[in-house]
């Protein structure tokens, strides 16, 4: 099947996937690029469709009618990149139960109001590095389904869990009820990272790139410690704090 036209209902459809309220009325979001797509057909996602260009010569494992060979100038249409590989991945929403993913012992990433999508997708990217069980936003950070987001987690998104926009007194009950500690990064902390046991049986709250952790979110926080930094920066982006958080925690479990 090759498409040739833009007011093709699948590609009309495939297009308002870059809107969050679209995305979740159809359950539906898409990605880009050749890693990104063989990772999703790697992973337990179901694809509805993959569509690559009319000359595309990749060897797909994909059942013949979800595989959509689409013109060059409409590909370029409904991409959300200025110069896209031509190859995208229709991938149906999974159906996450917070209850189901808290354990004790686990490591977690709560993402509290992170408005950047970029940062958003090096978290997850990170996370999935150094082994998190579970990333989970809250507090209206921006959607894990944003396109660029996507991007960012170069495929991550299909190895770990990220579940969207937790009810903030759902999840905390949850890693309360399973025995989970919280601790969150705070410059005023009186002690740093290494002087906390991070290893495992931990949710890691990263707050919002200009406020940080909400203050509303103290009373579930039972610690805060803080990155060592001698020069004169006051801060880091919350991607590379969570990075860095992340790399200790795994530093302390193959020590242990």
């Amino acid at each position: 099947m090759l498409i040739t036209s833009e007011k093709n209902d699948l590609i009309k459809d495939i297009k308002k996937l870059s809107e969050k309220k679209y995305r979740y009325e159809k359950k539906l979001f898409f990605v880009e690029g050749k890693n990104s797509v063989f990772e999703a057909l790697k992973s337990s996602f179901e694809i509805k469709y993959v569509l690559v260009s009319e000359d595309c010569d990749i060897d797909l494992d994909v059942e013949k009618d979800r595989l959509i060979f689409v013109d060059k100038g409409i590909f370029k249409k409904i991409s959300d990149t200025v110069t896209p590989q031509m190859i995208m991945a229709v991938v149906k929403m999974p159906d996450y139960n917070v209850n189901d993913l808290i354990k004790e012992d686990g490591l977690y990433i709560i993402l509290d109001e992170v408005q950047d999508p970029g940062n958003l997708g090096t978290i997850i990217r990170s996370a999935d590095a150094f082994n998190v069980d579970a990333v989970f936003t809250i507090n209206n950070t921006v959607d894990v389904y944003n396109p660029k987001a996507l991007r960012s987690t170069m495929g991550s998104i299909f190895h770990l869990p990220v579940v969207n926009d937790v009810p903030v007194d759902k999840l905390f009950e949850a890693l309360k009820r399973n025995g989970v500690r919280v601790l969150s990064t705070n410059l005023k902390a009186e002690k740093y990272i290494y002087d906390c046991d991070i290893s495992k049986n931990i949710a890691l709250i990263f707050g919002n790139e200009s406020r940080g952790v909400n203050k509303s979110l103290d009373i579930y926080v039972d610690g805060s410690f803080k990155i060592p930094m001698d020069g004169m920066a006051e801060s880091l982006n919350v991607s590379v704090a969570a990075s860095i958080c992340l790399y200790e925690s795994q530093r302390q479990r193959l020590i242990k």
